[in-house]
């Protein structure tokens, strides 16, 4: 191929999800993957899934072919203050609504949506040298915070650092989660711990826990016996006891935006546009695609 209507640069779940749309309007759309991951670490991330996002990976086909342990409805959010006993609640059945959002294993998605990259008639992968030749009408950058697209733009990517690092991991728990999602925010750390199916039905949650960096440092520094000590005295056991269930992954955190996010021939999307704080649960939601479908 020598032209596409649309280059994707990343093939992560932000850029999968735009050339599959684009694809479903008849577009040809080059899809360049990332760079391999370095080895080591499993990826334990999770994301929560507003019903906007749920709609667009139902849209293409995506959402009813992930594994039923991968999806995880939250019915309930209880969400803990610094004062004793301050609380708000949110109910999905006072909302009106099936759900309040749903946590989704990040790269079970990612494997989906390769899966359904596969099969499009108007997705062609491409590799480095294919990407670097072919000619297109635009060119989406979805290669993340470290977007050296961007940086071949010229666009400035201002980032102010929060001072916190990230910690996380998946969890059992003794007591089952209820569709329950927990938060704590406190000064000096956040806590979420968001109900998942995986790997024990009912009774497993993805953990993230925003810390000032040497307190992370040293929660990582621990053994897991001592970790979960820590998490239970960070969560007064409202959970029950909780056990790691994989591998703890950490990252530094900060607020970002880049300079412009379009400019002729070239749009920016997700974490190459914008960088936001984990416990929003915004990140990749406002990485959504609006092409109109």
């Amino acid at each position: 191929m020598k032209h596409v209507d649309v280059l994707v640069r990343g093939a992560g779940i932000v850029g999968q999800s735009p050339a599959l749309s684009l694809g479903r309007l008849g577009l040809q759309v080059g899809l360049r993957p990332d760079d391999p991951r370095p080895g080591g670490t499993p990826d334990v991330r999770a994301y929560a899934l507003n019903a906007a996002s749920v709609a667009l990976l139902k849209s293409l086909k995506v959402w009813d072919a992930l594994p039923a342990d991968a999806a995880t409805p939250v019915y309930d959010m209880h969400v803990c203050g610094d004062a004793h006993g301050s609380a708000i609640d949110f109910s999905a059945w006072e909302q009106r609504a099936g759900e309040l959002a749903w946590i989704v294993d990040a790269p079970v998605l990612e494997r989906e949506l390769g899966n359904a990259v596969r099969f499009s008639p108007h997705v062609h992968v491409l590799d480095a040298a294919q990407a670097e030749s072919i000619r297109a009408d635009l060119t989406a950058l979805c290669e993340g915070k470290a977007s050296a697209g961007r940086a071949a733009l010229g666009v400035r990517f201002e980032r102010h650092d929060y001072g916190h690092s990230a910690i996380a991991a998946r969890l059992v728990a003794s007591a089952p989660h209820q569709g329950t999602a927990r938060q704590w925010f406190r000064s000096p750390d956040v806590l979420a711990l968001l109900p998942f199916d995986s790997p024990q039905p009912q009774h497993s949650y993805a953990l993230v826990w925003s810390l000032p960096r040497e307190r992370c440092a040293e929660l990582m520094a621990l053994d897991e016996a001592a970790f979960a000590a820590a998490l239970m005295a960070a969560t007064e056991g409202a959970a029950g006891d909780l056990q790691l269930a994989s591998p703890r992954a950490e990252w530094p955190l900060a607020i970002a935006q880049a300079s412009a996010w379009c400019g002729p021939g070239w749009v920016l999307l997700g974490d190459a546009a914008h960088l936001v704080h984990p416990l929003a649960g915004q990140g990749l939601n406002l990485g959504r695609p609006t092409w109109p479908r």
